[in-house]
């Protein structure tokens, strides 16, 4: 089994091989199919040549990332039998934390968070970068009912630490989905958006898309203030 499309660029990796974060850019994209369990938990991952031509690197470049991944811990290698994903890894990063943070305490974290996020793609997003942000932002302003707009704008704030180009800032921020996705969360979603709420947070995710577009790193970081800062003062009304 594969992800249905890959989390980074991988087009030119082969060519960028030879610099240091080439496996390491790959083992992120492996990692975040972990998380995401396409690649599951016991799992044997596909064969060396599957996984190098579905992310169109050389089983040299491969073999490095995987070698990564063993060391983080996330992979397990068997003579003989192949590549598995650790189940210790799995359990414990996908649903540990997301069972003990309460929907205030995940704020807490996004505020120290997101203003740095938003900062490294305003200096970092390429052009595929804002073409997805654009795409992300015009789903969270069609969003009607609060499950809709959770998801889009989940997928929104996603995009922006995708455009980091920091495989490691995506994984942190792949665990705040997690909690994010938790039914804590869930059972606060209604209280929370209202209709305008929504409409007043969508004003802050077109000021932060341009903002990052237009490489405007103090308006994208006070109005990410901004945005969180409501949020967590919605929660507690």
């Amino acid at each position: 089994m594969f992800p249905s499309t890959a989390p980074l660029n991988y087009q030119t990796l082969d060519r960028r091989q030879s610099k240091p974060n080439g496996a390491r850019a790959l083992a992120g994209a492996i990692s975040e199919a972990i998380r995401k369990q396409v690649y599951k938990a016991n799992e044997r991952l596909p064969a060396e040549r599957a996984l190098a031509t579905h992310y169109n690197v050389s089983r040299g470049t491969l073999r490095s990332a995987l070698t990564l991944l063993e060391q983080d811990g996330l992979l397990e290698r068997k003579v003989g039998s192949g590549t598995f994903v650790k189940t210790q890894f799995v359990e414990e990063t996908a649903s540990q934390f997301a069972d003990t943070t309460s929907p205030m305490q995940l704020m807490q974290v996004r505020n120290m968070l997101e203003p740095a996020i938003v900062d490294l793609a305003v200096h970092h997003a390429a052009g595929r970068d804002l073409e997805k942000l654009g795409m992300a932002l015009e789903r969270v302003e069609m969003a009607r009912t609060a499950e809709q707009f959770s998801i889009a704008d989940e997928a929104f704030h996603q995009a922006i630490a995708q455009a980091c180009d920091n495989p490691l800032m995506m994984w942190i921020y792949e665990q705040v989905n997690e909690v994010r996705r938790h039914e804590l969360w869930r059972a606060s979603r209604g209280k929370v958006l209202s209709a305008e709420n929504m409409a007043e947070y969508n004003l802050h995710h077109r000021t932060i898309f341009e903002a990052i577009s237009h490489r405007d790193a103090q308006t994208a970081k006070a109005t990410m203030e901004e945005h969180l800062n409501k949020a967590q003062k919605d929660l507690v009304r």
